[in-house]
Order: C-alpha cells, then structure tokens, then sequence
C-alpha cells in the first residue's frame, strides 16, 4: 500500500478519458499498457457521447497525474409520487488496491453524495454483493442502510460487439 496525502478528484471527460482508459486497463490486466498498447489505442465517438450525458458522472481520484480509482453514478429521475425527482445510483466503485487504505473510496463516496445534493435527487443508492464486507463496511460507515434483500438480475443483448476494447 503507498500512502498519499497529495490528491484531487476530478470528473472524467473527454480531455481526460485516456487517462481514466488506462486505469481500467490495469484494473483488466493487473498491469500497466507497454508502449505498443498505447500507441494503438483508438477511442470510438461513442465513449465521448456517452461522456456527454448530463446524468452520468464519472470521477476518478488522481495522484502524481495518474488516475488511481474511480467511481461512476446515473442519475435516474422519477415522474409520479417523486414530482420528477429521482435517485443518483451509484453503479461501480474501484480503488487500485496499491493505494487502498488511504480513505479513497470514501472520499470520492463524499463526492456522490455531494452531487446528490446539488441535483436534489430523492437519495443515493447502490448493490453490493452481500460477500464483499469491506465495500459493504464503507458504505454503512457513509450512511447506507441494509433496505432487504434483492436478486440482481441483467440480460445482455444478443449479438452486442464492443468495439476497440483492448483488453487481453
């Protein structure tokens, strides 16, 4: 673990998006992209669309001008009971384990919470997996409450490619 004191958290967007590409290859790989990887990646216009969408907020903690975790959340309004206000979900959380233990995942949970507020959003939610007691620990010390029990379910869509993942 390497203790750090020097620190910011930023929003990951497009001038920043390699950066932030390069940490989820080393959370992928267990390692660093050599020279090759680098020089060829290619980014598709879709992953800047998306970065655009005004209810998506990605924000990565930077140390010694690389990304060393993130965290992302959508914010989903609600019509009906709720008058169009909604919940920011918070949809992943990684900390590079190299730098666990510094209060990272809480900070950049603070960060959520901050938005949240400043959406005026009905509240914040999340899944855990009920095996993974560290996260699970986090998240009461920041607030969250066990409301029961849920059967997370996906499907994916057939014949779905993502392009220009690098990923080996």
């Amino acid at each position: 673990m390497k203790t750090v004191q020097d620190y910011s958290i930023v929003r990951v967007v497009k001038n920043n998006y390699l950066m932030f590409d390069d940490m989820v290859f080393y959370r992928m790989n267990k390692r660093e992209r050599n020279e090759t990887e680098k020089s060829n990646i290619q980014i598709n216009d879709t992953v800047y669309k998306t970065l655009d969408d005004k209810n998506l907020y990605i924000f990565a903690i930077k140390v010694n001008d690389k990304f060393i975790g993130w965290i992302s959340a959508v914010y989903l309004p609600k019509v009906g009971r709720t008058n169009g206000r909604g919940y920011l979900f918070i949809d992943e959380l990684w900390v590079n384990p190299n730098y666990r233990n510094n209060g990272f995942a809480y900070k950049l949970m603070e960060k959520v919470s901050i938005v949240s507020k400043e959406l005026n959003t009905m509240g914040l939610r999340l899944y855990v997996n009920t095996e993974n007691i560290e996260a699970l620990k986090l998240y009461k010390k920041c607030g969250y409450i066990d409301k029961g029990n849920a059967i997370f379910m996906e499907k994916e869509r057939e014949n779905t490619i993502i392009e220009n993942i690098y990923y080996a």
